[in-house]
């Protein structure tokens, strides 16, 4: 099904051939859905493309085409111009129900897939007909994309509470923070988490050594520790009446003397 309204207008600065591309592989994108009963296209208000998908798992996703334009230079005529150059930028939102994709209820999730590196040459249109074919096909395109079927197979309440699935794993909304809070994240100072005397402690040690000579005297640290505790198994296992494995020093060498003047 194709809900159309103004599409989109490529750049000017696009050379002919990009646009008559462009515009071909939006041409693609639309005879897919129109041959597809599992696939409604619609445009947004910018004009770019939306494609809500049934899969054969009976599970909902919505493609939304985003474009972010970027300060660049072109030449024309042997002169350079400052253009705005667009950057694509694909979201891919999923939910068991089709309500959860049109409510936007908290059992909606993300899911982090891409077009593959030897695909993103394509026209974006293409990109799009080939991400909406994966996932009207979900149950075999999980059969490679793990976060796929790992979202497949997720009952539909343990998806309440979830951010995105993605290659790294499973990410639940309160591990997602503001990105305004992203230096303060990425700086936290970890001695929070620890008793003043142990932060104290441990930048004393800082001072005193460096990295590599603190790993250094961490392994003699190790060693003496370790002779220690040899030391007090050898003293628990001996007999306590038990005379020294070893002769007197005095006696070795009263022996020694005896022998260089023939004594017995």
């Amino acid at each position: 099904m194709v809900l159309l309204m103004k599409t989109w207008t490529p750049p000017g600065h696009w050379p002919k051939a990009t646009r008559d591309a462009h515009v071909k592989s939006m041409t693609f994108l639309q005879a897919i859905a129109e041959g597809s009963d599992a696939m409604t296209l619609s445009l947004k208000r910018t004009g770019l493309p939306r494609v809500v998908v049934r899969g054969t798992s009976r599970r909902w996703y919505r493609v939304e085409l985003h474009a972010h334009h970027v300060e660049g230079y072109v030449d024309v005529n042997g002169e350079y111009r400052e253009v705005k150059e667009v950057h694509w930028r694909t979201t891919i939102e999923a939910g068991a129900w089709k309500q959860d994709l049109d409510q936007r209820t908290p059992f909606m999730v993300s899911l982090c897939m891409h077009p593959t590196q030897r695909s993103r040459g394509l026209p974006i249109g293409d990109q799009i007909a080939a991400l909406a074919l994966a996932l009207q096909n979900d149950k075999i395109t999980a059969m490679r994309i793990p976060l796929l079927a790992q979202f497949i197979v997720s009952p539909r309440r343990a998806l309440q509470g979830v951010y995105q699935f993605s290659e790294e794993g499973v990410i639940m909304e309160e591990e997602v923070y503001d990105e305004n809070d992203e230096e303060a994240y990425m700086y936290e100072d970890f001695e929070d988490h620890m008793d003043l005397s142990e932060a104290d402690e441990l930048w004393a040690l800082n001072d005193l050594f460096e990295t590599a000579a603190y790993e250094q005297e961490a392994a003699r640290i190790e060693q003496r520790q370790y002779d220690d505790w040899m030391e007090r198994q050898e003293r628990a296992a001996a007999p306590q009446d038990a005379s020294p494995w070893h002769h007197d020093e005095d006696q070795i060498w009263q022996f020694e003397d005896n022998l260089r003047k023939g004594r017995t």
